[in-house]
């Protein structure tokens, strides 16, 4: 047990990270790993350690933020750079729902095993002060749900609460007895999320900064996965929990959020950066503000006059031309809101105008009348200053919900890749031009392509099982890989 939370204490002190002022306490190097985690100073100082695995460090946040855009067919590189990387190798390959996995896979997991070493060691300090204890078991329970809820969207069959495609699920400290673990069933994968989110919910603190877990933040996670189970009154019931939190409202100005965002708290929970970040983060610019990747011509007229436009995309630059014709001049939109002059722009995991977004979507499909789904999506329409849209037939209310979604979330976290696969692969198509073109090639080759390309489609929903885990964890892989 000793010799897990000295492990743990070590990975803190040679990988803790610096956020805001909650995450600036960097640990001291010379601390003495003999007495490993034995009070609350150095439990605290572990516990930032474990906010330290959130996905993603500085350096890789740019394709945490940006796979499930690519998916969606909202962002790409250039049309016209048809070889070589733009940025980065697999940019080739996201458009087609292929792509890297490892990373996220590991970086939760690791959060998990993390909190795990934490939670033991917290059982035995009793130099709290106040509930503090307390607080700090609410905060790496809901940071376990956290991880599992991201792994849940990106690798199990998190649709079909029937399915036996769950996840493993690994709380307890690791040892020789606990390496080779089943998945669990989506349904009791989903149980364990609640369980850890009641508890958050429970002993969290109260809300101070978004780079802290606290119970609203617990609320609007468990509003999200209500809403994934298909349990859609429960979900409308804790969006209306988490909408009293008046301290958590919209912010006056969509802009606000992404030029501003310490001067609002619309952002319920985030992975903040600190100082000693921020040359990492020069990656982001390079992705999102020279061009070389941007939103895709088909999300630019999506958009059309909305008033939001101008926050979310910038400037077209001119880009370089290695791998276009020599002596043409290309230029290309980029993404604004996902860098800010400070370039100390949060991760955002979850804001109040998902909330609004989800109870929306909730009302239309447990059956409630177009108009009371609608209503919802009036007031983040209202804040951006844009006009209302038809939303009198099932046809209207589907595209007005899943456009809002493309256009109040793009960019932040998978959002507009998740909102086309519920509304159908049709819509998916709609949008991602390279998909729909893949298709269509498959198609002029007979039905037996179209077949086989549909089904890839629909396999690709979700990520495989990483070949790390199934090497030592020989686990059951996700259909069609």
């Amino acid at each position: 047990m000793k010799r897990y939370i000295n492990i743990l204490l070590i990975s803190i002190l040679l990988f803790g990270c610096s956020t805001d002022d909650f995450l600036e306490k960097l640990p001291p190097y010379e601390a003495d790993l003999d007495g490993a985690i034995t009070n609350a100073k150095t439990a605290e100082l572990a516990l930032i350690g474990v906010y330290s695995n959130l996905p993603s460090p500085g350096y890789n946040s740019v394709f945490t933020t940006s796979a499930g855009s690519f998916k969606a067919g909202t962002m790409r590189k250039p049309e016209w750079w048809t070889r070589g990387n733009a940025v980065y190798y697999y940019e080739r390959y996201w458009p087609v729902l292929s792509g890297a996995n490892d990373y996220d896979w590991a970086f939760d997991y690791e959060l998990i095993k993390n909190a795990n070493f934490l939670l033991s060691a917290v059982e035995g300090i009793d130099d709290f002060d106040g509930n503090r204890k307390d607080e700090v078991i609410g905060e790496l329970h809901f940071l376990r749900a956290v991880a599992y809820e991201r792994l849940m969207l990106r690798y199990a069959q998190y649709w079909d609460m029937d399915s036996h495609l769950g996840l493993i699920i690994r709380n307890e400290l690791p040892g020789l007895g606990n390496v080779k673990l089943d998945r669990s069933s989506v349904a009791e994968t989903y149980q364990v999320i609640l369980d850890e989110l009641d508890l958050a919910i429970e002993k969290c603190p109260d809300y101070s900064m978004c780079s802290q877990a606290s119970k609203v933040a617990a609320k609007a996670y468990k509003t999200r996965v209500l809403f994934q189970m298909g349990r859609y009154s429960d979900c409308i019931s804790m969006a209306d929990e988490v909408l009293t939190h008046t301290e958590n409202a919209l912010a006056p100005d969509y802009s606000t959020v992404f030029t501003d965002w310490e001067s609002t708290k619309e952002i319920l929970f985030g992975r903040v950066y600190g100082a000693s970040e921020i040359a990492d983060l020069e990656y982001r610019i390079t992705s999102f503000s020279s061009g070389k990747w941007g939103p895709s011509s088909n999300y630019i007229n999506l958009l059309g006059d909305d008033p939001r436009y101008s926050t979310i995309i910038g400037d077209t630059v001119e880009v370089d031309y290695r791998y276009g014709t020599p002596g043409t001049v290309y230029k290309n939109p980029t993404v604004k809101k996902l860098v800010n002059s400070a370039n100390d722009l949060p991760l955002i995991y979850m804001r109040t105008a998902e909330i609004y977004l989800l109870k929306a979507e909730a009302i239309y499909r447990s059956g409630g009348s177009f108009q009371d789904a609608y209503a919802p999506i009036a007031v983040i329409r209202n804040r951006a200053g844009a006009d209302p849209i038809p939303h009198a037939s099932q046809e209207e209310i589907e595209t007005a919900i899943c456009n809002e979604w493309l256009i109040e979330m793009s960019f932040e976290n998978w959002h507009e890749y998740f909102a086309l696969r519920r509304f159908g692969v049709e819509k998916l198509l709609e949008r991602n031009d390279i998909l729909k073109e893949a298709l269509d090639k498959a198609i002029e080759s007979g039905s037996d392509a179209e077949a086989q390309y549909r089904q890839r489609i629909d396999d690709r929903r979700i990520l495989p099982i990483p070949s790390s885990e199934i090497n030592g964890n020989p686990v059951e892989q996700n259909p069609g890989y």
